[in-house]
């Protein structure tokens, strides 16, 4: 059975279309990836402006233009911290459900974390729990293991983090606050998703096409992260835009990304993280199938 999951982020929106044989695998059949930023300027007033509410249109139409093509059992999208956030979310959600043959929700950072790790659980072949953190554009989730033992959404993300000119101090104080008790995820592997971390492994690896089966389940040590975080803090925009591995569209915000990343492996005492490329696109499609099955 074939399905399609569409991410509507902060910063881009993606899609998977993925068939689930037989012998119950995920096969991706097609990834999509524009750089919407629907984040851009809602710290200021509050609402998606009109240039984002174009881009996503435009997106949405060429996601759907794919599902149609590869005729998918179910689709959904789901949209996570900048539209939950925007108050004008109910006219950007009436607007896009024109352009996609599916459902659209607004998910809250519970439910995204925990479809996320549905799609980490399915991708990696860890031994013991780890802790998946999900650092996105607008926010950063933060979950042990499904059954929601320890689940944290946390309003800061790469994209924020850079419009407002957040610190270091900044951040650690919002991560030392907003994340509490941490002493139960000590200890357990951590894994990181999104385009923070893929974007930090695909760097290490100096990769100039990008390729996913290379990042999945790469390992990057804190002495790496740091070092990354020191080497892009260092650098002109433009000088980032060139290095190997990193998009450009991405150079001005992953600096703020990479620390949130350094601070998150330093507070939890992790020596090492596993970067994973199974996330909550996989998750969503894993829940379509369920429902697929069940029905």
């Amino acid at each position: 059975m074939k399905f399609a999951a569409v991410d509507i982020g902060t910063n881009s929106c993606r899609l998977l279309i993925a068939d689930i044989d037989k012998n119950q695998q995920l096969i991706p059949l097609q990834r999509g990836l524009m750089q919407t930023r629907l984040g851009q300027g809602l710290s200021s007033n509050g609402r998606i402006n009109d240039q984002a509410v174009k881009r996503t249109i435009v997106c949405l139409s060429q996601f759907t233009d794919l599902i149609s093509h590869y005729e998918v059992t179910a689709s959904r999208a789901v949209a996570t911290s900048a539209v939950r956030e925007a108050n004008n979310r109910e006219m950007f959600l009436q607007t896009m459900l024109q352009y996609f043959p599916g459902p659209i929700d607004i998910i809250d950072g519970e439910q995204e974390a925990l479809l996320t790790y549905q799609g980490v659980k399915h991708g990696l072949n860890i031994g013991l729990c780890p802790v998946v953190i999900d650092s996105g554009g607008g926010s950063t989730e933060i979950i042990l293991d499904n059954e929601a033992v320890y689940i944290k959404s946390l309003p800061l993300g790469a994209v924020r983090a850079t419009e407002n000119h957040m610190s270091l101090r900044d951040m650690e104080k919002m991560l030392l606050e907003g994340m509490g008790d941490i002493s139960k995820l000590i200890g357990h592997p951590l894994v990181f998703v999104g385009g923070t971390a893929t974007s930090m492994a695909a760097i290490k690896m100096e990769m100039r096409t990008y390729t996913p089966e290379l990042i999945h389940g790469q390992l990057m040590t804190i002495r790496e992260v740091d070092q990354l975080c020191d080497r892009l803090f260092q650098t002109s925009l433009e000088q980032r835009k060139n290095i190997p591995g990193l998009q450009p569209e991405r150079a001005d915000i992953l600096p703020q990304g990479a620390r949130i990343i350094s601070l998150l492996m330093s507070l939890l005492e992790a020596e090492e993280m596993i970067v994973s490329e199974s996330d909550l696109l996989e998750g969503v499609i894993w829940n379509l199938y369920e429902k697929a099955r069940a029905e």
